[in-house]
């Protein structure tokens, strides 16, 4: 009979939740609450601060939080989405994953028996059991010299009984965020967080035997006891994969740091000036997508027309801004090709072109 000495693990910071709940409304319950209140609300709170800055800038954040009282509709804003953050901490907390996020669904459409997954070694740890105490150790033995020395001995160990590897503990039950057995296999509801993998280990760690019983590992690992193979699936994903990736990367390189779309305005065709010239109407929206200021001119590239801009429009694009402006593209009789001639302009930076844009010219027709 075999005896090894062993620590108990314990789910402390479960135990003390529990303790809490059941704690009748006093002062220490209160301040815990409290405390926790305060640290939740806070932490959403900052959350809620980034997510508005990716859509509105980090300085236009700042600038409004130097003057909170002038911008009531964004600090209205603000709180909102602070409340959503802190219902997701404070109640809903692994619903998230469970029934809003779209992830476990897709997940489970492309696995199969060769995916590497988070998943339990049943053919090491089943069939399961727990330790017998040692105080229900009847000692039968010749060789002690005193009655009840093998009881003494047996007090302060435990007996380990030759079944499978788990013992039943419920540890990897106790810290997965969303409440599953790993041990079922593979569910719905695993985020792959891996806590169950370290609470396992700490167990095989404490009863001396060896880590991994829960790990990452494919079905055909655990039952066949074979290495993961290149499948056709895996190949079909690679390729996906890299085909999405470089899409990715692509999009990246070429994205410029200044759109322009340039548009006839709708409804209008062309004016005939009084000195016989042609003239058409043209809005062009611009976005800045750099950090800084982009003042630009606009120059005819392949006509000898004329650019005059409507009203007092801005030739400077703010940082992280769009700008929209009108212009008229005046053309001499003779240069009008036809019912549409192509035009290119040029958009000049400190005297360096930085973009073309081109648009179409309506005209009259020229009948010879």
């Amino acid at each position: 009979m075999v005896f090894r000495k062993i620590e108990y693990w314990t789910d402390g910071d479960a135990q003390q939740q529990k303790l809490l709940r059941a704690m009748p409304w006093n002062a220490e319950k209160t301040k815990k609450r409290v405390i926790k209140f305060i640290i939740f609300f806070s932490i959403s709170f900052i959350i809620a601060n980034f997510f508005l800055a990716y859509l509105i800038s980090m300085d236009e954040l700042l600038g409004y939080l130097q003057n909170p009282a002038a911008h009531i509709g964004t600090l209205i804003s603000l709180l909102i989405f602070t409340t959503v953050f802190f219902f997701v901490y404070w109640w809903f907390r692994e619903q998230a994953c469970i029934v809003v996020c779209p992830y476990g669904r897709l997940q489970g459409v492309l696995l199969d028996k060769n995916s590497i997954v988070v998943a339990y070694d049943y053919q090491r740890g089943e069939p399961r059991g727990k330790f017998k105490k040692a105080d229900d150790h009847d000692c039968k033995c010749t060789d002690c010299k005193e009655e009840g020395a093998c009881k003494s001995i047996a007090a302060k160990f435990e007996v380990i009984v030759p079944k499978g590897d788990c013992i039943d503990c419920f540890a990897c039950v106790r810290v997965c965020p969303t409440g599953i057995d790993i041990r079922n296999g593979t569910q719905l509801e695993c985020v792959n967080c891996t806590a169950c993998i370290d609470s396992c280990d700490a167990i095989m760690t404490s009863i001396q035997k060896p880590t991994g019983l829960i790990r990452y590992a494919s079905e055909n690992s655990i039952l066949k006891k074979v290495k993961l193979k290149f499948t056709t699936r895996i190949k079909a994903y690679t390729a996906v994969l890299a085909l999405l990736i470089s899409l990715l990367v692509f999009l990246l390189v070429s994205r410029t740091d200044l759109d322009a779309r340039l548009m006839r305005t709708a409804g209008m065709t062309y004016t005939t000036l009084p000195d016989g010239r042609i003239s058409n109407l043209y809005n062009l929206k611009l976005t800045n997508k750099t950090h800084k200021n982009i003042p630009f001119t606009l120059k005819p590239e392949n006509f000898k027309g004329q650019i005059e801009y409507v009203g007092s429009s801005s030739l400077t694009v703010k940082k992280e801004d769009y700008e929209q402006l009108q212009f008229f593209v005046i053309l001499n009789r003779n240069e009008v090709k036809g019912w549409k001639t192509a035009l290119q302009i040029g958009m000049y930076q400190n005297g360096k072109k930085i973009k073309t844009i081109t648009a179409k010219f309506i005209g009259p027709e020229i009948y010879n």
